[in-house]
């Protein structure tokens, strides 16, 4: 990957700037792209490493790095991106006696097949954190999940059940089960978002939040725990 980036960099220093050092291949989201390295050997486009100098300020005709100011037309902000977890904990979900989601996955996301979470009864979390639409091509691997919890409200609809929620047992052993797979993985070691480590939020722990046993394993793990009639589940 380094040798082919070099090939295709014409400027050395400009290569080295593009070539990843801290991280293996595929460890972080390949970039499936067409003639993506030669836009930098183009003369009107400047790559500037803000690792090396951070942006000093911004300034009503662009950004200022190492006391040089760059005039932009467009600056496009993609900062604190809280990937899987952070969709759900912007919203103040409040379960059995007030308690907050986001409070209770302070430390780390605790959930049962990545679908519910033991106290916040018929609450589902499609490709939530812990699940295996994740790590798979999403479009396609949430047609699992409506699937699955449609089914979920089939049977409850069946059997006049109004609750649905995952027992606390059911949910750390699940979660034992992702964090004991991903610890199996070069992408633990890695600090990207794409991992589910959100190492791009400095005040949030580091943990899992992908399922890594891959989509068939995860879908028969489902349909075996309905076809035992949502065991791990707490049903009223």
């Amino acid at each position: 990957m380094r040798r082919k980036i070099r090939e295709r960099v014409e400027d050395a220093a400009l290569a080295e700037m593009l070539t990843p050092r801290d991280h293996g291949f595929g460890t972080r989201r390949v970039p499936l792209e067409t003639d993506y390295y030669e836009v930098y050997n183009q003369p009107n486009v400047e790559l500037v490493d803000v690792l090396e100098n951070p942006i000093e300020r911004i300034t009503p005709r662009g950004v200022v790095v190492a006391g040089r100011e760059h005039v932009l037309d467009t600056l496009v902000y993609a900062t604190g991106f809280d990937a899987i977890t952070g969709a759900l904990s912007r919203i103040d979900i409040r379960g059995v006696g007030g308690q907050s989601l986001a409070d209770k996955w302070a430390d780390g996301p605790l959930t049962y097949l990545g679908f519910s979470s033991a106290g916040f009864p018929n609450l589902f979390t499609l490709v939530g954190p812990h699940n295996g639409s994740l790590f798979c091509n999403m479009p396609r691997c949430i047609e699992q999940n409506v699937e699955w919890t449609t089914g979920v409200l089939r049977y409850m609809r069946e059997h006049g059940l109004r609750s649905i929620e995952a027992t606390s047992a059911a949910e750390t052993a699940w979660r034992d089960h992702v964090v004991e797979l991903a610890e199996g993985s070069l992408l633990v070691k890695t600090d990207s978002w794409f991992t589910g480590m959100n190492t791009n939020l400095p005040d949030r722990k580091r943990t899992i939040l992908q399922y890594m046993g891959g989509s068939v394993a995860f879908r028969e793990k489902c349909d075996e725990v309905a076809a035992r009639e949502y065991e791990g589940f707490q049903l009223a």
